[in-house]
């Protein structure tokens, strides 16, 4: 037992002496850096010193962190039959436009619904208006055209589920979707 551990304290006082001198010998005046150093791209500085001690400094600046704006999601609901918003919607869409030019976004998506009053092929048609309304209102507003896309739904995204015939407001929206 005292000869092991006689052996493990010379390894460690010979492991202490040597410290970087394996990096040291990879080393010459024509080559400041050892090839697995190089390998792996480190940036490696010696110090003038005539010591066993390697100094290892980053030459490269840390990466500046950008903050992604969380997603930003709106609906504006409509009246029946129309591409006319209710009394509450006219008053928060111009909240929403607003908030939507303070943030600057490069993609908004613009989804129009409608309820199942009516038959899929009238219910489409009016979607697609709903959208193309919301769309002007928008570069009306200042929002680029370019960063606009729209789609229409008709009645097969239904916000709360109701039988075909059903009034039912909430279905009656357009959903504006900003990433």
């Amino acid at each position: 037992m005292n000869k092991l551990c006689r052996l493990s304290l010379l390894a460690i006082v010979a492991f202490a002496m040597t410290g970087c001198s394996t990096i040291h010998n990879s080393i010459s005046p024509d080559k400041l850096q050892s090839d697995l150093r190089a390998s792996v791209e480190a940036p490696l500085e010696l110090s003038g010193v005539e010591s066993q001690v390697c100094i290892v400094h980053p030459i490269q600046a840390q990466p500046k962190l950008v903050r992604i704006p969380e997603p930003y999601n709106a609906k504006l609901y409509f009246l029946l039959d129309q591409t006319v918003f209710t009394p509450e919607s006219t008053v928060e869409s111009q909240e929403v436009y607003q908030t939507l030019i303070d943030r600057n976004d490069r993609e908004v998506i613009i989804s129009g619904h409608t309820d199942t009053s009516a038959s899929n092929e009238y219910n489409d048609a009016l979607s697609q208006r709903r959208s193309e309304k919301v769309r002007q209102d928008l570069i009306d507003f200042g929002v680029p055209s370019h960063a606009i896309s729209i789609s229409s739904e008709g009645e097969y995204r239904l916000l709360v589920d109701t039988p075909d015939e059903t009034v039912e407001v909430r279905n009656r929206r357009v959903e504006i979707n900003v990433r």
